[in-house]
């Protein structure tokens, strides 16, 4: 059962229980308020009788006129007497008397019906003379019988009090017994609201403020073995920090990996450098030997065209009639040291073009090593374009 369909049927039973107390409280007003008219119409017929006395002491001296007026006064008490008496037996609704129920009171009517009637009887002996000593001696009657019907009357207003006073007792029996169930109702629905909903509310936020905090535990599941709102929220709980636990994993994977491609492209950075630096070198050696190669082309070139001019020279010189060996073997040794520069030119002409080719090499390598490089800062890019899809693949699943 869900929380919501808990809390109203708990709300409808608690409004159901109010909604009884105060019933009940009205109920109990209206038979103390219908006990309280009872009690003063008992209460009322000890004043009537002693004023039933009164009339009848007063009848005896009074005169034609003033009898014939206390004879209706006295017939409309009787009326009225009799009317309360039958009232109190039966019940009344003009005059608000309901029946009465209380075993104890029905006796005392019982006992003072016959007294009130033959009281009654005897009133109406006063009211019936005619002489002033045959009033007299039904008035000494009535005198001497009031008291002790009075005595019965009291009895009567007597369990009447007490009819009302074990109503108000059975009145404050029952507040005490809604006053206990009203406090056991509030301690059950109190402990059911505690353990149904405050006390998992508790330890999901506290949850949630492990979760928040600044060092935080995906590890963290809760057991609900409850179909209810809490339970659906405990559910979605331990969905979110699982999903949340393997995004996370991911990410450190992925972090790993950036961070490993990170220190390659570093790598790759440093031999990159190093490749740079190495085909700098070799093209200021390549250019530096090609300048000396030059001057040394140029400088065997002038030994050859030394060479030339001796050779012809020494040919005029051999083809003249009065050779002049002086002058011959001058340009012999001419065109020896010609030949010596030149191969003294050819051999450093020779090494300059081992070491232009040597660096040629090295630059080459230099060359083959940067397409490495950037082969593998490409590679990489491609790996952190991956990384970088994956990431937002992670991080789109998010409302940000």
């Amino acid at each position: 059962m869900s929380i919501h369909n808990k809390l109203r049927i708990t709300l409808a039973a608690l409004f159901v229980f109010i909604i009884g107390l105060v019933g009940l409280n009205f109920v109990t007003f209206a038979q103390l308020d219908g006990d309280s008219l009872s009690v003063n119409a008992s209460g009322s017929l000890r004043m009537r009788a002693y004023q039933l006395a009164w009339l009848s002491a007063r009848l005896v001296p009074a005169d034609a006129d003033e009898a014939a007026d206390l004879r209706r006064t006295m017939l409309a008490q009787i009326e009225r007497y009799d009317r309360i008496l039958a009232g109190l037996r039966r019940g009344d609704a003009e005059m608000n008397l309901r029946p009465v129920s209380d075993e104890a009171v029905k006796e005392q009517l019982r006992t003072l019906q016959p007294l009130w009637e033959e009281y009654r009887t005897h009133v109406f002996a006063v009211a019936g003379a005619v002489g002033p000593e045959e009033k007299s001696e039904a008035n000494a009657v009535v005198a001497a019988e009031v008291v002790g019907y009075v005595t019965e009357v009291d009895k009567l207003v007597t369990a009447y009090d007490n009819a009302s006073q074990a109503k108000v007792a059975v009145s404050k029996d029952i507040a005490v017994g809604v006053t206990v169930l009203a406090f056991l109702i509030f301690v059950i629905s109190s402990y059911g609201i505690f353990t149904e909903v405050l006390r998992p509310i508790a330890a999901l936020t506290a949850l949630f403020r492990e979760v928040a905090g600044k060092e935080a535990d995906l590890t963290q599941q809760l057991a609900a073995k409850r179909s209810d709102e809490i339970g659906r929220i405990v559910q979605s709980f331990n969905t979110f920090v699982s999903n949340l636990r393997r995004i996370m994993q991911r990410a450190q994977a992925c972090a790993t990996e950036v961070a490993g491609l990170s220190d390659t492209m570093w790598r790759a950075s440093v031999e990159n450098s190093k490749a740079v630096e190495c085909n700098a070198v070799a093209i200021t050696s390549v250019a530096a030997h090609a300048s000396e190669l030059d001057d040394n082309i140029q400088m065997l070139d002038a030994s050859v065209h030394g060479i030339s001019a001796h050779l012809e020279e020494m040919q005029t010189l051999s083809q003249a009639e009065d050779v002049n060996r002086t002058a011959l073997l001058t340009s012999i040794e001419a065109v020896r040291a010609c030949a010596q520069v030149a191969a003294a030119a050819s051999e450093e002409v020779t090494k300059a073009a081992h070491e232009i080719a040597s660096h040629a090499t090295d630059s080459a390598a230099a060359i083959e090593q940067e397409t490495a490089s950037l082969d593998a800062f490409a590679a990489t890019s491609e790996q952190l374009k991956g990384l970088a899809a994956d990431l937002d693949e992670l991080v789109g699943r998010f409302k940000v």
